[in-house]
């Protein structure tokens, strides 16, 4: 991203704040909340695998998610954090295989 505005309008973006979540259940709970996972999220690793890599959740050509809280919550869960930041890299190759943009931003 270059130096300027970034219109998040023309996209979908979710905003997921860690806040003091600093449990794997609570951080994937946060998740199925910020990101509005459908009702069947079964608040695994998993399972968010799965919504984040399926076209009817993602709808718009470019996704951003905003992570707020994330060097807690990383720090928190250790192991658990590094397989959540495979996920999203894993998300975020897959959607670029289909020509759609989809970022992860850690705050």
């Amino acid at each position: 991203m270059r130096n300027g505005i970034h219109d998040f309008r023309a996209e979908r973006t979710y905003l997921v704040d860690f806040g003091n979540k600093r449990s794997k259940r609570a951080v994937l709970a946060a998740l199925g909340e910020g990101l509005k996972l459908p009702s069947h999220y079964g608040s695994n690793f998993d399972a968010l695998a799965d919504c984040l890599m399926d076209g009817d959740w993602a709808r718009q050509d470019t996704i951003t998610i905003v992570l707020a809280g994330s060097t807690a919550a990383a720090r928190a869960l250790k192991e658990d954090w590094e397989t959540l930041a495979e996920i999203f890299e894993e998300a975020c190759q897959w959607w670029a295989e289909r020509g759609r943009k989809f970022h992860v931003l850690l705050c």
